[in-house]
């Protein structure tokens, strides 16, 4: 009996003890997309990747687990108090000693933040202390320790006690510039209710990955035993899909907004648009062409899935989560050119037979001001139903009709416009918030780039 037992201890050192990351505290702070508070529930990539390396070891904690402090404190208490994770934390070779270090999480830029108006243009950090800039940072934040390290005078740093703060520093003027994550920045932006287009990054101070920092005296097979579980869930694609995965981007045969070339991709005014925005966000989707009724329903329904160019009307604002505009649009009635129909407006089509396609905007807005409307399944056939004498008028976007009629070689009349919309991304509500964040703010800064040129 005494030799069984004695068998059974020895074996029990190679045995997972994956338990034992229970007795780790876990350490957060407000720095959305990766961790953040909402509506007392801790959210954000870096939250739910650690809830599924806890699923991993077995180990019977949750994100309820987490604590939630000031970046400052948390960051004192990780380095001072033995067994404590802080996460997100930028590993930086002034910190790579001061902990152990489980990632990365993924890759965060921090930048020197402007408002437009201030028109400050930067090429060097030493730019920064010869204008004797003001820049708000969060104490102990790698924004601060970047101004330090590059011999920025005290006095032009002014510490701030939290993100939302340092951003209220910067909309009143008491700062010129922030030093913070441009993805975070701008997502609180957004959450805060100030228009992204105001703001721009101006200049680049540190460009890093993000982990779960450890103190530094942990177990180091603690470390490895997490380390080894973000690799298992990095390999199975649960690390991507987390931070974003692949988003489908469908729309229609719409032109000149969205529809396919002789080669069969997707372009038009509205795809280039998104795709400038994609690239310049450094985030990236799947386009695809449907008909506008499939398009728009997945869109509803399935997780993952944008429709666009969509009008962003009353009726579907709860329905998605909207990035935009991508264009405008001018809606307007229109006609053979050789018909003898005249009408200034929606009431005088009442007895008319009247086109447009299912799910349309333009379609259901003259509907509801007592329009009978018949409904093909694509805009395009349109052109053949008033062709074809089956249809009186046509009620459409003025450059789709302007395109779709000089493709078929057919003279149309304008009768009157009555109505001009933005068009839009609608994304089902399960889009990362990253990724709606940061392609709302690329959009913005395009927006506000043309605007400047005109």
């Amino acid at each position: 009996m005494r030799k069984w037992w004695l068998m059974l201890m020895l074996a029990l050192p190679s045995l997972p003890a994956a338990a034992d990351l229970q007795g780790l505290t876990f350490i957060t702070e407000e720095y959305p997309p990766y961790n953040y508070r909402q509506a007392d529930r801790l959210e954000g990539h870096s939250i739910e990747l650690l809830e599924r390396i806890f699923a991993e070891t077995d180990t019977p904690l949750s994100r309820d687990d987490v604590l939630f402090y000031p970046w400052a404190r948390g960051y004192d208490t990780a380095l001072s108090e033995p067994g404590t994770v802080l996460f997100s934390t930028t590993r930086t070779e002034q910190r790579e000693h001061l902990f152990e270090w489980v990632g990365p999480i993924a890759t965060d830029r921090v930048t020197l933040i402007a408002r437009r108006d201030s028109e400050i243009q930067l090429s060097r950090m030493q730019d920064v202390i010869a204008g004797g800039y003001r820049i708000a940072v969060i104490r102990e934040d790698i924004g601060a320790q970047r101004l330090q390290e590059a011999g920025v005078p005290e006095h032009q740093i002014h510490t701030a006690i939290s993100s939302v703060s340092a951003l209220r520093m910067l909309e009143r003027g008491r700062v010129d510039l922030w030093a913070y994550g441009e993805d975070v920045a701008f997502w609180l932006m957004q959450e805060e209710g100030l228009p992204t287009s105001h703001y721009a990054p101006v200049l680049t101070i540190s460009e890093s990955d993000l982990y779960y920092a450890l103190h530094r005296d942990t177990d180091a097979e603690l470390v490895a035993r997490m380390q080894e579980a973000l690799d298992r869930l990095r390999e199975r694609g649960v690390v991507r899909e987390i931070l974003g995965g692949t988003i489908a981007f469908n729309t229609e045969e719409y032109p000149p907004y969205n529809y396919l070339d002789e080669q069969g991709s997707v372009v038009g005014s509205s795809t280039t648009a998104l795709r400038t925005a994609l690239e310049a966000a450094g985030l990236s989707a799947e386009f695809r062409l449907l008909p506008w009724a499939r398009a728009y329903t997945e869109a509803q329904l399935r997780e993952r899935h944008c429709v666009y160019s969509t009008t962003r009307t009353p009726e579907r604002e709860h329905m998605f989560t909207w990035i935009g505009p991508l264009v405008s649009s001018t809606w307007a009635a229109f006609a053979l050119e050789e018909s003898s129909i005249d009408a200034e407006s929606l009431s005088e089509l009442t007895e008319l037979r009247v086109g447009s396609f299912r799910e349309d905007a333009v379609g259901q807005y003259a509907t509801r001001r007592g329009v009978p409307i018949i409904k093909a399944s694509a805009e395009r056939e349109n052109i053949n139903r008033l062709r074809s004498g089956v249809i009186d008028v046509w009620v459409t976007g003025e450059q789709t009709a302007d395109y779709l009629a000089k493709e078929a070689g057919l003279a149309l009349r304008r009768l009157f416009e009555f109505n001009r919309v933005d068009l839009y991304l609608a994304c089902h509500p399960s889009i990362p918030d990253h990724f709606s964040a940061g392609l709302q703010r690329a959009l913005d800064e395009m927006n506000a780039d043309a605007e400047a040129l005109q």
